[in-house]
C-alpha cells in the first residue's frame, strides 16, 4: 500500500569470464542460475524468506538475467495495429506510428531484434490469439485485484502458464482498448447505416433493381432517408424496391446510384453467404464503424435477455466473411465477440408462408458485448429492450498458453504513457517496464549495446540503478565495458547522476580495500590496453543512477 512502484526487478549479465551459455549443461534456468544466485541470496538475507517467496509469487519482485530484459518479444510475422491497419511487427521502424490502448496513434521509440526464441500461443476466451515469447509482458487483472480495487499487475507469459484458472473462474483478465480505435476518416459512397441494413436484408445481386426486405416500417423509412435520390416502393408485405427518383426523367435511363455504389464497393453480385464489409468502412472513423454495426444489428441482430444476467447482443449470418468483419468492427470499438458455427446439414428447416425452407449454408452465430457508452441499435424496440436490461461489461480472459515452436523475434518500445500497444486480434500488450524499480548489478560486464538496450527500457514512473566496478571487468580484451561507455555518453544528461565510491566505501575485509586500490592504480597506468580500463576511475566502483 502506498508504494511508489509496483515491482522491483533485479538483473545482471548472465555471461562472465568469457563463458558462453551454450556450452554449459542443463536448461536455460540451470545455465543462468549461478550468475543470479547472489541476488537471491541477498534478498533472503535482507528479508524474511516467506515474504520473499510471496513477493515472487505475486510478481512484486523479479530476478532475471539481463538478456531477458530485452527478450520480451513477438515473432516477426505477428501483427501490430497502426493507423493504416495491421502491419507485421518485423516491418516496423523507429518513428512509425502504432496504436495504443487508448485507440490513438503512438510512435515507436525502439526496435530490438531478438533472434530465434521459443514462442508461445496465447489465446483468449473470445478466440483472439497471438504469439509471443515466455518473457513477453501482459497487463492483467485477477479476481483478487478486482475485489481489492487494484488496477491490476504486469506479468510475463511464463508467469501465467499453469495458473489460468482460479477455482471455477478464469484468473487473468486482459484489458480491452479503452476507447474506439482512431482510423483516419475516409469518404464512403453509401451511408454506413444504410450499408449495414443492405448487408443484413438487402438483395445485392444487381441483376435487377436493388431491393430490401423488412417487417419494420421504421427500418424502411430509415433506409429511404439515408439514401439520397432513392425511394422505396413496396412490392409485397415485406419487400421494397430501391428506385432512383429520377431514373426515367426525360426518357433517359439513369443508373441507380445504389447499384453504382455496390459495384464500386465490389459488393455487386454477392449473396447472403458471400457478403462482406468493404475495407473503406472497416478502416474508417468510429462513427462510420458503429453505424455499420447498427445497421447489421437492426437487420439480423437483437438483444438477448436472461433472468439475472445482463443483456448481450446476438447476431447471425450465413457469410463467414461478414462475421469476421463484424468481429473486427466490434473489437475496434472496445467490445468482444464470441462466435460459433451451426452446420446446415441436419438442421431442421425454417418456414416461410407455411412452407419449409431448407438451409443451404452453414450459419454463424455471434454473441457480442459492447462498451456501455455505445448504442448498438437504432431500431426503437430493440434499443428499448437492450437498455431495460443493461448491456454488461465486455471482458476478455486468457484461456490457453501453449508452445508454438521457435521463431525469429523482435521487441518494440512505444511512446504511450502506459507502454501498451495493440497486437493481433486487438489484444492489448506491452514491452516496457512501468512503475518499476530496476537494479542492474555487475554492469561492468555489459557491452555498450546491452547497456543502451537496458536504459532505453525505462518506463513511465520507473527508476533505474546501475551498479558496477570498472576495476573488475571480465569482458574479452577487445570488448569495451558498457559501464565505462555510458559514463562518457550520459555524464551531462539531466536527471541522470553518477555516484563514485572509493576504497573506503568497500564494506569487506580490509585487505580487499587495498586490493581494489592496487588494481585501480594499475588500470590508470595500463594505457592502450584496448579494454577501456584507463578510462575508468581508480577509486573503485561506479554507479550511474536515474
Amino acid at each position: 500500500e502506498g508504494r511508489d512502484v509496483s515491482r522491483i526487478i533485479l538483473t545482471r549479465p548472465a555471461v562472465e569470464a568469457g563463458e558462453r551459455l551454450g556450452f554449459l549443461p542443463g536448461d536455460i534456468q540451470a545455465k543462468v542460475d549461478p550468475y543470479l544466485r547472489p541476488l537471491f541470496d541477498a534478498l533472503y538475507d535482507m528479508l524474511d524468506p516467506d515474504r520473499v517467496n510471496d513477493y515472487f509469487e505475486r510478481g512484486i519482485i523479479e530476478v532475471a538475467p539481463l538478456a531477458f530484459m530485452r527478450g520480451r518479444a513477438q515473432p516477426l510475422a505477428s501483427k501490430v495495429l497502426t493507423p493504416d491497419g495491421f502491419r507485421r511487427i518485423g516491418s516496423l521502424r523507429v518513428g512509425d506510428l502504432v496504436t495504443g490502448s487508448n485507440g490513438k496513434p503512438t510512435p515507436v521509440l525502439g526496435v530490438y531484434p531478438q533472434g530465434r526464441k521459443e514462442v508461445y500461443r496465447l489465446r483468449a476466451q473470445d478466440g483472439a490469439e497471438t504469439l509471443c515469447c515466455a518473457e513477453h509482458l501482459w497487463q492483467v487483472s485477477t479476481p483478487d485485484d478486482r475485489r481489492r480495487g487494484k488496477p491490476g499487475r504486469v506479468l510475463e507469459t511464463r508467469e501465467m502458464i499453469g495458473r489460468l484458472r482460479a477455482a471455477h473462474q478464469h484468473r487473468f483478465e486482459l484489458p480491452l482498448v479503452s476507447a474506439p480505435i482512431q482510423f483516419p476518416s475516409r469518404p464512403v459512397p453509401i451511408d454506413p447505416y444504410a450499408l449495414g441494413l443492405l448487408l443484413g436484408d438487402g438483395c445485392l445481386t444487381t441483376k435487377t433493381t436493388p431491393s430490401y426486405s423488412t417487417s419494420d416500417i421504421e427500418l424502411a423509412e430509415a433506409l429511404e432517408g439515408a439514401l439520397e435520390g432513392i425511394e422505396l416502393r413496396r412490392k409485397s408485405a415485406y419487400d421494397y424496391d430501391l428506385r432512383h427518383v429520377h431514373g426515367h426523367r426525360g426518357g433517359v435511363i439513369v443508373a441507380n446510384p445504389v447499384t453504382a455504389a455496390l459495384r464500386e464497393l465490389e459488393l455487386a453480385g454477392t449473396r447472403s453467404s458471400t457478403k462482406f464489409v468493404p475495407d473503406v468502412y472497416l478502416h474508417n472513423n468510429s462513427a462510420v464503424r458503429l453505424a455499420v454495426l447498427q445497421g447489421l444489428f437492426d437487420s439480423d441482430g437483437g438483444p438477448v435477455v436472461q433472468r439475472g444476467r445482463s443483456c448481450r447482443i446476438q447476431y447471425s449470418s450465413s457469410s463467414e466473411s461478414l462475421c469476421d468483419d463484424v468481429t473486427f468492427l466490434v473489437r475496434s470499438l472496445g467490445g468482444v465477440a464470441y462466435s460459433r458455427r451451426r452446420e446446415a446439414a441436419g438442421r431442421p428447416p425454417g418456414f416461410a408462408n407455411g412452407r419449409a425452407v431448407h438451409h443451404r449454408h452453414d450459419s454463424y452465430v455471434m454473441d457480442i458485448r459492447l462498451p456501455g457508452d455505445l448504442q448498438p441499435f437504432r431500431l426503437a424496440r430493440k434499443q428499448a429492450q437492450y437498455e431495460a436490461s443493461g448491456g454488461g461489461r465486455p471482458m476478455r480472459f486468457v484461456t490457453e498458453i501453449e508452445p508454438a515452436g521457435v521463431e525469429e523475434t523482435v521487441c518494440i518500445q512505444v511512446a504511450a504513457q502506459d507502454s501498451l500497444y495493440v497486437t493481433d486480434d486487438f489484444l492489448v500488450t506491452h514491452n516496457t517496464l512501468n512503475d518499476s524499480f530496476v537494479i542492474l548489478d555487475e554492469a561492468q560486464n555489459t557491452s555498450p549495446e546491452q547497456m543502451k538496450m537496458f536504459l532505453t527500457r525505462l518506463g513511465f514512473g520507473s527508476r533505474m540503478v546501475v551498479t558496477g566496478d570498472v576495476t573488475q571487468i571480465d569482458l574479452p580484451a577487445n570488448q569495451r565495458s558498457g559501464l565505462v561507455v555510458v559514463g562518457e555518453i550520459l555524464a551531462a544528461v539531466q536527471d541522470i547522476s553518477f555516484i563514485r565510491f572509493g576504497g573506503a566505501d568497500v564494506v569487506r575485509h580490509e585487505l580487499v580495500q587495498r586490493i581494489v586500490a592496487a588494481y585501480g592504480a594499475y588500470s590508470e597506468r595500463a594505457d592502450g590496453s584496448g579494454r577501456g580500463r584507463a578510462e575508468g576511475r581508480a577509486d573503485g566502483p561506479e554507479s550511474p543512477s536515474n
